[in-house]
């Protein structure tokens, strides 16, 4: 349960709109929770309110799978518990129903009551600035009813214009793409569905929208036109921030816009490493989630993918072609080229991961190298160990995971495996070809292959009856 609004006369209300299924999207997932940049939508857009305004209180909108919606909002614990609250929108009649089934519950007879302002937030605008949500909670003017976000379009299809008294006057109403006439078509202003409301206005007003359209919804918008009504009349007033940069406010409303707000924020992510002092030799060819966390100095080289919770320390060099997810990587170390580092993974200062090595949930100490064609799975592995070509730890029997330990200063030869649960001792040396399926004492030489047998002249023999 949300906590108290009364007590909280200061913090602004949020209403997140996230009931709809997302037709378009062809996909079974609910709307908001497809990824962009390796977060669902919503998470980023609660992300940047929480930046913005941590004490704001947030009431979520759900519908079209409820459940999966309520369980990731709660699981990333980006708002607390005490002040988030969920809405059932048990029937998608449009935004302006959604937005009065928030004002209608116990939360919104809250708002009202502590005469907290409402900010109004489609739950698929993944590329919303921090700054921009600043400035639309800033305090509404002693006359107005609500603030308005707007922008303008080359290409306006699809979005709601804006309708003025003469080119540049005060807001008239907005009319959709659909019931608009053809030179209402014509405008470039349109508005994005982001609002500001006084929280009495918005609830007074939702109460009477018509779905008298050809959606037969009840939309939101069409607040707008009372609010100019009363500003007409002396009561109210509109207040618009036109934001220039319309790239911020890209919906997602299919795959290929999905796909292409992806594209927009990778390229805003690796930007803002980039400023702060990390090198990439090719920003269009590499991926970073947004949860990934990089220190200054590093290196990040062509086609790399970087996921997750990771996390890259100073100095280190990610080569061409790795894909890390989850994962932590010290200090001048050097990881790929090819390298997969899967969930769990973390790798020491100094240390080198090299070419077309996998690590799965593998602790590798510092200075520690493993170069090349090689799998280590639930390890634990020491400082300053050489692993040799093509070693390979057993770590699953069918039925469990097990760890293989690997000790400080062990040297293992190349077109080994071990078969774990099994632990290499400290300065131990493990010669090529050896499978290990038992302990290794520390300092101990370890070799476990058959004997080489040489047959003269077998070779011949063997060619000649083929």
């Amino acid at each position: 349960m949300a906590r108290s609004l009364a007590s909280a006369a200061a913090a602004p209300a949020v209403i997140i709109l996230a009931a709809g299924q997302g037709k378009r999207m062809k996909s079974p997932l609910p709307k908001v929770l497809h990824r962009v940049a390796g977060r669902p939508m919503i998470l980023h857009i609660l992300a940047a309110v929480m930046q913005s305004r941590p004490e704001a209180n947030i009431a979520v909108v759900v519908g079209h799978g409820r459940d999966e919606v309520e369980r990731v909002v709660r699981e990333s614990a980006i708002v607390p518990v005490e002040q988030l609250a969920f809405i059932l929108q048990d029937e998608q009649r449009g935004t302006g129903h959604a937005a009065r089934c928030a004002m209608d519950s116990p939360w919104g007879a809250a708002v009202v009551r502590s005469k907290a302002p409402v900010l109004v937030l489609p739950g698929d605008l993944p590329l919303l600035p921090v700054a921009l949500i600043s400035q639309m909670c800033e305090g509404l003017g002693r006359s107005a009813t609500l603030r308005l976000l707007t922008t303008e379009l080359s290409n306006p299809t699809g979005y709601g214009r804006v309708l003025r008294r003469g080119k540049s006057g005060p807001v008239l109403r907005i009319v959709e793409e659909r019931d608009a006439k053809p030179r209402e078509k014509e405008i470039r202003e349109v508005a994005t569905s982001i609002y500001f409301f006084q929280g009495s206005f918005l609830k007074s007003a939702l109460s009477r929208l018509s779905n008298k359209n050809s959606q037969s919804e009840y939309y939101l918008t069409d607040v707008v036109e009372q609010a100019a009504r009363k500003a007409r009349s002396g009561a109210g007033g509109i207040e618009v921030l036109m934001w220039s940069e319309s790239g911020d406010l890209r919906g997602v409303n299919d795959p290929w816009e999905l796909a292409e707000a992806g594209e927009m924020l990778n390229q805003r992510i690796i930007r803002r490493w980039a400023l702060e002092g990390v090198r990439f030799d090719s920003p269009r060819s590499t991926w970073v989630e947004s949860t990934v966390r990089l220190a200054c100095g590093v290196e990040v080289q062509p086609n790399v993918i970087l996921r997750g919770n990771t996390t890259v320390a100073e100095g280190a060099v990610i080569k061409a072609g790795s894909v890390i997810e989850d994962s932590a990587i010290g200090a001048r170390s050097q990881v790929g080229p090819y390298a997969h580092l899967r969930p769990g993974s973390e790798v020491g200062e100094a240390s080198k991961i090299g070419n077309f090595v996998e690590l799965k949930k593998a602790r590798i100490g510092s200075k520690t190298s493993i170069a090349h064609l090689s799998y280590l799975g639930d390890a634990e592995v020491g400082s300053r160990v050489n692993i040799g070509c093509g070693f390979v730890t057993c770590n699953y029997d069918g039925k469990s995971k097990h760890v293989t330990r690997i000790e400080d200063d062990a040297f293992v030869g190349s077109d080994c495996q071990a078969v774990a649960p099994v632990t290499i001792g400290r300065g131990s040396y493990i010669a090529s070809g050896s499978t290990i399926t038992k302990d290794v004492e520390p300092e101990a030489l370890a070799f476990a292959r058959s004997r080489q047998v040489n047959k003269a002249g077998y070779a011949r023999r063997y060619k000649g009856s083929t």
